[in-house]
């Protein structure tokens, strides 16, 4: 079990307890913030976290502990919850401040924050998260902060600028391959930075590549390096692409790991000073 986080929420008004539906719909929305958070780091969109609570408190205000637990019986994911409060940590508090999208924030997830800060400016008066880890800035969200973050979504999802188009590349995951309705080829990929899901259609050398490619690249959520036309609705709101280059890139287990690059007799018997002195002077 990895380091439980505390929730409370606090309605407004003399009497402090808030409804059933607030008091749910708040929690829910955070830990489905947490979910998303955590299939943008995953990169192939799984999870395999279960957030279970372990105690609560109906001192005022209402609290709730909720620990993160391996989904599958016997796998540690301490370091993979640590990372998920981190970004959504960080995350909700940049979006306290400014109005850009921050990283492994998909659609989804800033849909769940906008009514995560929406409500306390509605109905409830506050909502603090504690991560449970000590450099965490911890989530305190009254309604001055709710409506300033919720204008800074708002502008994300829909930003006051004119659309544009540039050429590029977009690193990511094959979600699915398919036809639209006039039967032009697309793929769909889910963005490696937020876990957005954006339309590609494809065309020239990225048809070809898809077609020397097995069904098992696709199941298995394959990465890729995508070339093309990159059109935006705003800045850095990605909307879709015309890809004309793929490059279907290796898995994690196929990379090299630290056994594989270390070399003990790197220097050759020689300190790592008189190794790096006989390099610049052209001695080596």
């Amino acid at each position: 079990m990895g380091k439980p986080v505390k929730i409370s929420v606090r309605a407004r008004g003399e009497v402090d307890s808030p409804t059933v539906d607030d008091l749910l719909d708040q929690v829910r929305d955070f830990f489905e913030i947490l979910k998303a958070v955590e299939q943008a780091v995953a990169g192939d969109g799984t999870t395999a976290i279960d957030w279970r609570v372990v105690k609560a408190t109906t001192n005022s205000p209402i609290s709730f502990e909720v620990a993160p637990f391996a989904h599958d019986f016997g796998t540690n994911i301490d370091r993979r919850a640590e990372i998920v409060a981190r970004q959504t940590a960080l995350g909700l508090l940049q979006l306290e401040t400014t109005n850009e999208r921050p990283s492994y924030f998909s659609d989804a997830a800033l849909g769940r924050a906008d009514k995560l800060f929406q409500r306390v400016s509605n109905g409830l008066d506050k909502t603090l998260v504690d991560y449970g880890i000590p450099d965490l800035p911890v989530l305190d969200i009254t309604p001055d902060i709710a409506r300033r973050a919720a204008g800074n979504i708002r502008t994300i999802l829909k930003p006051d600028h004119k659309p544009y188009e540039e050429i590029g590349s977009v690193e990511g995951y094959i979600d699915s391959i398919e036809r639209d309705g006039w039967g032009k080829p697309i793929v769909r990929v889910r963005l490696r930075v937020n876990g957005e899901t954006i339309k590609c259609f494809v065309s020239g050398q990225a048809l070809a590549a898809l077609e020397d490619h097995q069904i098992r690249d696709v199941f298995r959520g394959r990465r890729i390096l995508a070339f093309g036309k990159l059109k935006y609705r705003g800045p850095g709101a990605l909307r879709e692409a015309e890809i004309h280059e793929i490059r279907f890139l290796r898995d994690r287990s196929e990379l090299p790991d630290v056994e594989d690059i270390q070399d003990e007799d790197f220097t050759g018997g020689l300190r790592t000073e008189e190794y790096l002195a006989r390099l610049r002077n052209g001695n080596h």
